[in-house]
């Protein structure tokens, strides 16, 4: 037998208190049924009025104090309109499409101060509008003049006349003074926006040509960008919702539709935060009730009686219920990660009624009536069920003092819970037992899953055990934790999918570092030696939105102008307006197309010429058949000519701009690079893609040699990464050390204390060699399940440690007992259940389903193989007695 400490004597007397006071609760079962039921329904009424959700995560998630912290506020001080912006994207089919949807969508909403603080259109400002091209190299600005000059008579015929029949009849002409040397490459896009629009017709989706990108060489994505600092209630569960409501409505006031288009996405943190809670809802609601109904099964598969099955979930839901009345009295609103204390709470608080159920289910099979079998069961297992209770607080509680005030207020609740739902089995589920769902008779047998062939060959067993953790350790250096935030939302969901464009799109990046500077010199020297680091791209201050040699850039501009700024002249053979005219027209550029410069030329305008070709044929074959010809022809008309007018007008202005200034910058554009007071605002942007492993630290780490006080949403997405990491080391560090003074108090023996501790150790190790394994990372949300395996790994072996110590028949081995049955069944329960979380699309959701499959069997095995060859043997491998 073990040995038993000293101190065995004051747990013996706490045996028979347990004893006594559930005695007292089968004497008055009705009463403490009844009691329990109006506390309940008390609790349940407080929970429901008092308990919120705060959303805000800046606030909700870390220690006000850290120092990440401190400077992100101080920023927001200098530059509050940065804070919590929604980025609203409108896609168009041209640039020119994009631009005047974004200008209308923000007029509305800038009309809108319920909606929103502030709105800034910066693509669609008309200081940038006019400004443009004095942002371009003087390079640039002279390949621009050299490319417009070639086009100009063909502007110049547009404008007197922007219909399809002129375009095809310039056309014609470009084809012609072409020749032997070929299509100009210049022709290229506009052929094959004239050859896609022709399919867009009669696919009825909207296309329209870009003409700023074939007149002034806007290359990219037809986008526009409006950031709105929208008013957010963090009293609501999703704060952002209402402002995303109505960005969208009004969107759809204004035509911006797929039909038209248009197509208008919503990013930003209160956008990507908005459709996490709302998936995290759903996963963790869903994983609750999923949780909750394998509880029930293998409850029922375990102990074969529907009325301790019943019992069991109605002392789970009050003490659920009791749980959540405390989370509203004392931290008040949840946050993103305490709010999945009900998932942790039905996972652990069943072991409580898995095992007095077993040893009472056990003592009812052994010929002991109801009274006499739940006593002993209580005196088997109450000391034990206390003390895991205390362990399982502990690795909750340990969170407490730790950075990451998320998982500490998790813990706070859950460990409080452990408290609430030991006192409900020991008093609600025997009553429960007594009064309403006595049972008949003993159950009959049920599953054993679990044999005692586990310890017939101990060496074996450690053998093994000792190389694969040997192993494991070896490659735990690989393990990282990966503090994208982004990376663990839901890949599908319209604010990531729109985030990730963005983090492609250059200097649009979301992904940069902001810089407080004391004025706007001292920012320009920073930026400059930030330039220069590896890792940087560029970086960005108020000042560098005065251009540099604006005197040249103006002198080509001045010489475009006089070029372009002649009367328009009329068409050289102008052609009817009529269907009619616009068929022939057509027919006439097709005959064009069929030209030896076209057909033979390798030029990428040949190549378009000849796929315009093709269309334009099965275009034309269409016009033919139709009985009306008029719309379509008026479809392809608006499609290639609608926004050119608009274009041309844009380009005579960008093309008369007036010197840039500090002084005439626009007011929106100051607001958010120069404070008040004077402080100047720095970006530094990165030079690599952020989303690849260890960019982001690396990105970060760099530029904080040169300014530690950096801040921005880099620095604090890898400070919360930092805090996230540092905490859970104090914590795991705290259990442990608390755990193992507490048992050396209660057993005072080291063997029996390492018997206990050593499966928490080995599932420990082969988790993380796993999570190597499996290319899984460790993240801000997976780090949930590490309170829950700490509990359940101690817990398992105080209770399989705790059974031997108490002695068992030589013949009998402790992988016979009811205490191995429940702790496999209390593992099974948690394994199987969590289980569907691995199936979520929030992937920092699925990767906690799957670091609980893991941790969970990993637990299993060390405590109900590798622990019973840890135990003394006598024997053929049984425990003497």
């Amino acid at each position: 037998m073990l040995s038993k400490g000293p101190v065995e004597g004051g747990a013996d007397r706490l045996t028979r208190g347990l004893r006594r006071a559930v005695a007292a609760v089968l004497r008055e079962p009705r009463g403490v049924v009844a009691g329990i039921a109006a506390i309940t329904l008390l609790a349940l009424v407080y929970a429901a009025l008092n308990l919120g959700v705060n959303m805000d995560n800046k606030t909700s998630l870390l220690s006000q104090d850290l120092p990440s912290e401190v400077r992100a506020r101080a920023f927001e001080k200098h530059f509050p309109l940065l804070s919590d912006a929604l980025l609203v994207v409108v896609d168009g089919a041209s640039n020119e499409q994009a631009r005047e949807g974004a200008r209308r969508l923000a007029a509305r909403l800038a009309s809108r101060p319920d909606l929103a603080h502030s709105v800034y259109a910066p693509e669609v400002d008309p200081f940038f509008e006019r400004h443009a091209l004095l942002y371009r190299k003087v390079d640039a600005l002279e390949t621009l003049a050299d490319q417009l000059a070639r086009f100009q008579p063909m502007i110049a015929e547009l404008s007197a006349d922007p219909h399809i029949t002129t375009l095809a009849h310039v056309i014609e002409q470009a084809i012609d003074a072409g020749g032997k040397a070929g299509l100009a490459d210049e022709l290229a896009s506009l052929l094959r926006y004239f050859g896609a629009a022709t399919v867009a017709v009669y696919a009825e989706r909207p296309l329209y040509v870009s003409w700023s990108e074939m007149l002034m060489g806007d290359a990219g994505p037809p986008r526009a960008t409006i950031v709105v600092d929208p008013v957010l209630d963090f009293d609501a569960l999703l704060p952002a919702g209402r402002a995303i409501q109505e960005i969208r409505r009004v969107a759809k006031d204004e035509g911006l539709v797929r039909e038209t288009g248009f197509r208008v996405r919503i990013t930003g943190y209160p956008a990507l935060n908005d459709e996490e809670m709302r998936g995290m809802g759903m996963d963790v609601g869903f994983a609750g009730i999923f949780s909750f109904a394998m509880v029930l099964v293998l409850m029922t598969v375990a102990l074969r009686s529907w009325r301790i099955v019943a019992a069991a979930a109605t002392t789970l839901i009050v003490g659920l219920i009791w749980t959540a009345a405390y989370a509203a009295a004392t931290v008040g609103k949840l946050n993103v990660v305490s709010i999945a204390f009900a998932v942790l709470f039905i996972g652990l608080g069943v072991d409580f009624a898995i095992h007095l159920g077993m040893h009472y289910v056990e003592a009812l099979r052994d010929g002991r009536d109801h009274e006499e079998a739940m006593l002993d069961s209580v005196e088997d297992v109450g000391s034990p069920l206390l003390l895991c209770t205390l362990t399982t607080a502990i690795g909750f509680f340990s969170f407490i003092p730790t950075d990451y005030k998320g998982v500490a207020e998790l813990g706070e609740i859950s460990g409080v819970g452990m408290f609430i739902i030991l006192l409900l089995t020991l008093t609600l589920f025997p009553a429960l037992l007594t009064r309403r769902l006595r049972l008949p008779g003993p159950p009959k047998p049920g599953l054993r899953p679990w044999g005692g062939h586990g310890r017939a060959r101990p060496r074996l067993v450690l053998g093994i055990a000792l190389l694969v953790t040997l192993v494991a350790i070896a490659i735990s250096p690989l393990a990282h934790f990966d503090s994208n935030v982004v990376r663990m939302r839901n890949p599908n969901t319209e604010s990531v999918r729109t985030w990730d464009d963005l983090l492609a799109a250059g200097t649009a990046s979301p992904w940069y570092i902001d810089i407080l500077a004391p004025n706007l010199d001292q920012a320009e020297a920073l930026g400059k030696e930030l330039a220069g680091l590896d890792l940087v791209s560029q970086t960005l201050t108020l000042g560098d939105y005065v251009p540099s040699d604006q005197a040249d850039k103006l002198d080509v501009l001045a010489d475009l102008a006089f070029l372009l700024d002649v009367p328009p002249a009329p068409p050289s053979n102008p052609p009817e307006l009529s269907p009619t005219g616009q068929v022939a027209a057509l027919r006439a550029l097709r005959g064009a197309l069929d030209s030896d410069a076209v057909q033979h030329g390798r030029s990428r305008g040949a190549a378009a010429g000849r796929l315009l070709q093709v269309r334009l044929d099965r275009f034309l074959e269409r016009v033919a058949r139709d009985g009306d010809p008029q719309a379509p022809l008026h479809e392809l008309d608006k499609s290639l000519m609608g926004g050119f007018p608009a274009e041309l007008a844009e380009l005579h202005l960008a093309l008369d701009p007036d010197p840039i200034t500090l002084e005439n910058l626009p007011k929106p554009l100051v607001a958010r690079m120069l404070s008040s007071d004077g402080s100047a605002r720095l970006q530094v942007f990165p030079r690599d893609d952020l989303s690849r492993r260890g960019a982001l630290n690396a990105f970060v780490t760099e530029v904080q040699a040169v300014v530690p006080e950096a801040t921005g949403l880099p620095v604090n997405v890898v400070e919360f990464g930092r805090a996230t990491s540092r905490s859970l080391i104090e914590a795991v560090a705290i259990a442990v050390g608390l755990i193992a003074a507490l048992l050396f108090t209660l057993w005072q023996r080291p063997a029996d204390i390492l018997r206990a501790l050593a499966p928490l150790v080995l599932a420990g190790a082969w988790t993380v060699g796993c999570v190597v394994l499996l290319r899984q990372s460790f993240n801000f949300v997976n780090v949930i399940a590490l309170p829950l395996l700490v509990g359940i790994g101690v817990d398992s072996g105080i209770h399989l440690v705790g059974r031997a110590r108490r002695g068992l028949p030589p013949e009998v081995s402790i992988t016979d007992t009811p205490t191995a049955r429940a702790v496999f069944y209390s593992a099974a329960t948690t394994l199987i259940s969590f289980g569907s979380l691995a199936f979520s699309g929030h992937r920092g959701i699925a990767s906690l389903g799957v670091l609980l499959v893991v941790g969970m069997s990993c637990t299993l095995v060390a405590n109900l193989v590798v622990l019973p060859a840890l135990l003394p043997q006598g024997g053929a491998g049984r425990i003497p007695a």
